[in-house]
């Protein structure tokens, strides 16, 4: 009962954020008890806080966005975190530690505390840093205004750069110089149009496209891993199709990923229904966008090394692609076999896939389908090698094939076999 309440709670908050601004929407980080027990071993009372909030947590607290990652900025140097949090028995990781960055991990909840901090020298990738007890510096040297408002464990915001009216506005704008935040870190190409398409109510502005193509191929010296971890953001976007439907973003686009070929397949995904649209992952969304009948994908998951997982289900649908094209496809009959041959989740990868490519309108079809494969049983094959063995079987090849010879014909009678028609067979076989 507690539970229900404190999610209606919750949500009642973010649409109350949304109506009423920011001091209400911080209470969504306000609220979280281990932020509270971490800014109480860190501040100092009766002095200037000590420890913020920042970055995206706050954006998204302010639009009424599901938080995930949670970013904190301090005065204190890392050592002094560090002491300050295991003598309160508080687990710590030096994961950045060059860059002053530390790990917390509280109850399962992990935050990221980094030292306030501004960069002396960049190559696109690293910057050598120098700490500093200067809030507005550490502002200075992020990427773009919403990502420079911070905020305490008491709600009060410090908005140094002017974030929160950018942020209402939907104006996504570098801090500074373009052309300098970019050069400090070629990823902000890719995190531009992330908060793009995300938050803007704009037009893109023809300076910042022009700097962007004009440092694009900084982004060879970025690890092909940092480059997929942004493309994921990316990818779980409700809009991602106006990355494509824009003439500027598409081509800048297409040029970072040019084995996006079949972007037009997500115009098909967004006529679908809440619910159908829900079932397509990450990774199925990026198959949409690359997976043919060839092998072009492998190249694609050899370069960003992404999963095995993700390069399965790419050979899985590319393997049986000209089966999906088929009109038999999309029957019951097909569907059941299908999933005793693959699988459930193999068969559900191409069903979903094969929406986008068949055109199919009938959408009450495509949730009846996906509806029966959920709750279609596994078919289990009902004779065994034992079964065979009592027959006078004798263990190896030709008991094998003939469990095989049974299996094919078990499937082609939509998995039903009588007894007296195994006993046929099995004649019919032996005769052979």
């Amino acid at each position: 009962m507690l539970k229900k309440i404190k999610k209606t709670i919750i949500k009642v908050d973010r649409y109350l954020f949304k109506i009423f601004g920011s001091e209400k929407s911080i209470k969504l980080l306000q609220n979280i008890k281990e932020a509270q027990e971490i800014f109480s071993i860190l501040n100092t009372v009766g002095e200037q806080s000590r420890v913020r909030f920042v970055g995206g947590c706050v954006r998204k607290a302010l639009s009424g966005e599901n938080i995930d990652d949670i970013d904190l900025a301090t005065s204190l140097k890392p050592n002094e975190v560090k002491e300050m949090l295991i003598k309160k028995n508080i687990r710590v990781l030096e994961t950045g530690i060059s860059h002053g960055t530390l790990t917390i991990i509280l109850n399962n909840k992990k935050f990221e505390i980094t030292t306030l901090r501004k960069d002396i020298a960049t190559d696109g990738r690293h910057a050598n840093v120098e700490y500093t007890l200067n809030w507005e510096e550490d502002a200075l040297r992020r990427d773009f205004t919403i990502n420079a408002i911070y905020a305490d464990i008491e709600g009060r915001i410090f908005d140094p750069l002017k974030g929160i009216s950018d942020l209402k506005d939907g104006k996504i704008k570098f801090i500074g110089s373009t052309e300098d935040r970019i050069a400090e870190d070629y990823l902000r190409i890719l995190r531009y149009f992330r908060f793009f398409i995300q938050y803007s109510n704009e037009n893109y502005e023809e300076s910042t496209i022009k700097s962007i193509k004009k440092n694009i191929n900084g982004l060879n010296k970025i690890s092909n891993e940092r480059i997929f971890d942004e493309l994921q953001k990316i990818l779980k976007l409700k809009n991602l199709y106006s990355l494509f439907s824009n003439r500027l973003s598409k081509e800048i686009i297409l040029n970072i990923f040019p084995q996006f070929k079949y972007f037009e397949r997500l115009k098909i995904i967004n006529s679908l229904s809440q619910n159908i649209k829900e079932k397509y992952d990450n990774d199925l969304i990026l198959a949409l966008i690359i997976v043919d009948e060839t092998k072009d994908h492998e190249y694609f998951c050899h370069k960003y090394r992404t999963s095995n997982e993700l390069a399965n289900r790419f050979k899985n649908i590319s393997k049986n692609y000209q089966s999906i094209k088929n009109k038999k496809f999309l029957t019951k009959e097909n569907i059941k076999k299908m999933i005793y041959l693959l699988n459930k989740k193999n068969v559900k990868d191409l069903l979903l896939f094969s929406f986008s490519i068949t055109n199919k309108k009938n959408f009450s079809e495509i949730e009846r389908m996906i509806n029966f494969l959920e709750n279609l049983d596994v078919p289990k094959f009902p004779i065994s090698g034992d079964y065979l063995k009592n027959l006078g079987y004798k263990t190896g090849p030709e008991l094998g094939d003939k469990l095989k010879l049974l299996e094919k014909q078990w499937i082609e009678s939509d998995f039903v076999l009588k007894e007296e028609t195994i006993e046929k067979s099995l004649k019919k076989i032996n005769n052979n």
